[in-house]
């Protein structure tokens, strides 16, 4: 499963640069600090100010953090195709819910207007890029005929 027939990316180079921009996202964002990471998405200013909301927001970054540690480590670490497999379309349902939460939330045609601005859609599509680079790994040609071949060994 690590080199698919054509030139996209493999599992170890997928979950170990999606994991390194979660990372990089989170603590961007916790490094700035909440309220002035969601200003640009016209959040209202009683919410900014509400410790319960900085609460959330800052346990949400932090889990992305986790999110992308764990990411990285299966990239290095995961070894057997059927693991690799399973371990992709885990996180292809994972990452396809996440894009639904930052489309649901954003300011467009699809979304409730939540957020604000056009900057409220750049959430959405940086995990509609990483759904997609899941999906890949899930079921590519050559992925799927592993799959039929673990199937015959059981």
């Amino acid at each position: 499963m690590d080199r698919c027939p054509h030139r996209l990316p493999g599992f170890k180079t997928t979950f170990v640069g999606v994991g390194v921009l979660h990372v990089l996202l989170g603590t961007s964002i916790l490094t700035r600090g909440v309220r002035e990471s969601l200003a640009q998405f016209a959040v209202p200013e009683v919410a900014l100010n509400s410790p319960h909301y900085a609460d959330a927001i800052f346990w949400v970054y932090s889990h992305q953090i986790v999110i992308g540690l764990a990411l990285i480590l299966l990239g290095v670490y995961a070894r057997g195709a059927r693991f690799k497999l399973a371990a992709s379309r885990l996180f292809s349902v994972a990452h396809a819910y996440y894009t639904w939460l930052d489309f649901r939330a954003s300011d467009s045609i699809v979304g409730t207007g939540l957020y604000h601005g056009r900057a409220s859609l750049v959430p959405a599509f940086i995990a509609l890029v990483f759904t997609l680079a899941f999906l890949h790994l899930s079921f590519c040609s050559h992925t799927r005929q592993q799959d039929r071949d673990f199937a015959r060994q059981d």
